[in-house]
Formats: structure tokens, C-alpha cells, sequence
């Protein structure tokens, strides 16, 4: 990379074993994207996939190729259009497009997508490598921070500690209290809610939250009434629970935006579990500042 230019060659992955080859053989899918100031350019093929004819003629379907991601808690959805893959089976498009920043977009997908009610079906999922690479270093680093778990593990700090320290946070950084991460009719806390820098000092019992944090840059504080609460940011996925052998954050709830894509949390398809943002959500014990579940 030089300057303001960037290239990332994402990898896809095969994820939906529905669509039969073209002909006998393997399967292939190229994404590239490239960023250079206010613009942005996307190059995908795909080779040996049954033709667009035919999975019109067949499933009534078409070719989509997608960017998601989020910017400033909102999910960003990029949709480049009916993608075309001739009687060969291969298909290749090139676009240009502006927006947010590249790094905002997480994950390119490649699906299947019915006009009549929008319902998609994810054929090749690629996450962009800045984004894998954020949250292995972060492990990486939390996996360096030894010494630091082991002064929480030891019990250096105590409760009353702990209560002090939360009572600190919310001092600081709960000045201006937001709704933008939540729907408000989805938001089972009815809290307001504040960002907190992944730079900002942590209390011991979010120590083992700190990959997570990192990867995403921050965590939320919020509060309704006396009653306080902290959201981790993650996925509805078990790898990104917080401590989730303790039961502690039980709750999750998308980004606002997310929660048109589906009805309730046992609607959810898995493909969509890898694609929507969130927060993982437990109370705040006001008499020891100890996390409970909601």
C-alpha cells in the first residue's frame, strides 16, 4: 500500500451447498477490492456456477454481490446489482462506487436473491482481512496481558474497588447519553446509551472481555432510572460471548437497522448470525458493581 491506496484480496468461501456446478468440476470466487481517497472499487468472478438463466428458470433467483458493515452503529449495505454468469458458468463484474470508508465493510457476500420478497441465500461468504486481522491481534494481545489478568485473578482488586471504578466510568463518559444503537422498540432495557474507548481503563470483570473490545474499538455504558447496564460488541455467535460459560451476558440485540432482516432471535438464519452486529448486554449490580444477567 502507498499513500492514500489500498488493495485487499478477500477470500471467499464456499457456504451454501445448494447450487449445483455447471459442469463437473470445482468451483471458484475472486473478490478484490481497492480504496484510494473518496473512491472505491470492487472486482468479483465467479467460474463453473450455474448460469443466471438457469437459476432464474429454476429458482426463480438472481446474482447479487453485497458489502456489509457498520458506520457509527449503523449497518452499511452495499448491493452492486443482478450479477451475470453466462451458459459457461462464469461470470465477472467490475464497479466503482463512493461512501464510507473501506474499512467500515466487514464482510463481502456472494447470494442468491429472490426480486419478489428480497429473501437471499448466501453462496460464498468472504471476510475483509483488516477486519480478521483486528480481532487476532486483539486475542494476540489479551493473550500478552498475563501479568494484567493475574492482578484481577489474584483479587487485587476488590468489590468495593470494582464499584468505584464503574462509578468512574459512568462519571466520565456519561455525559451525553445516545439511542442510536437500538431501535427503541427492540431495546429491552429502554436505556440511553454512551461509548466508551477501548483506550479508557477496564473494570476486572470486563478483563476477559478485553479481544472483543479491542477488535471493535469500544464497548457502551447505559442507563434507565437507577439501573445501569454495559454492552460488549459482537455477534449472535457463541465464539463472541462474552464469559459466556458464566451467564452473564444473556441478552443480545442488533444495531439498529439489523433487526429488519429477521423477527426474532429463533427466526434467525446462521447465515445471518455471521452478518449482523450487536451488543451482548448484562446489568450492573448497583450494591457491588459486579455483571448480572438481564
Amino acid at each position: 500500500m502507498l499513500g492514500d491506496y489500498r488493495k485487499f484480496v478477500i477470500e471467499m468461501e464456499r457456504e451454501s451447498r445448494g447450487y449445483r456446478l455447471w459442469k463437473r468440476g470445482t468451483d471458484n470466487a475472486v473478490c478484490i477490492v481497492e480504496s484510494y481517497k473518496n473512491k472505491r472499487s470492487i472486482y468479483f468472478a465467479v467460474s463453473n456456477l450455474l448460469p443466471s438463466s438457469t437459476l432464474i428458470r429454476e429458482k426463480n433467483r438472481e446474482y447479487h454481490v453485497l458489502l456489509l458493515g457498520v458506520e457509527d452503529g449503523e449497518l452499511v449495505h452495499r448491493d452492486f446489482g443482478p450479477f451475470y454468469v453466462n451458459h459457461q458458468g462464469e461470470g465477472s463484474v467490475f464497479k466503482k462506487f463512493t461512501g464510507p470508508s473501506i474499512e467500515c465493510y466487514t464482510h463481502c457476500l456472494f447470494v442468491a436473491l429472490k426480486p419478489s420478497d428480497g429473501n437471499t441465500e448466501t453462496i460464498y461468504r468472504g471476510t475483509m482481512p483488516f477486519f480478521r486481522d483486528d480481532i487476532s491481534e486483539a486475542r494476540e494481545e489479551n493473550e500478552g496481558c498475563e501479568k494484567e489478568r493475574q492482578y484481577y485473578d489474584e483479587g487485587i482488586l476488590k468489590a468495593e474497588q470494582e464499584k468505584e471504578m464503574w462509578s468512574e466510568i459512568f462519571e466520565i463518559f456519561y455525559r451525553k447519553p445516545e439511542n442510536v444503537f437500538f431501535a427503541e422498540d427492540r431495546d429491552e432495557t429502554a436505556a440511553a446509551w454512551c461509548r466508551v474507548s477501548q483506550s479508557s481503563p477496564l473494570p476486572s470483570s470486563l478483563a476477559q472481555c478485553r479481544d472483543l473490545i479491542t477488535a471493535y474499538g469500544h464497548y457502551i455504558i447505559g442507563k434507565n432510572g437507577h439501573r445501569c447496564f454495559v454492552g460488549i460488541p459482537g455477534r449472535f455467535l457463541k465464539r463472541e460471548q462474552p464469559l459466556h460459560d458464566e451467564g452473564c451476558f444473556t441478552l443480545w440485540q442488533p444495531l439498529r437497522g439489523g433487526e429488519r432482516y429477521f423477527e426474532d432471535l429463533d427466526s434467525m438464519p446462521e447465515a445471518l448470525q455471521e452478518e449482523i452486529f450487536g451488543y451482548w448486554i448484562c446489568e450492573i449490580d448497583e450494591e457491588t458493581g459486579e455483571l448480572m444477567p438481564l
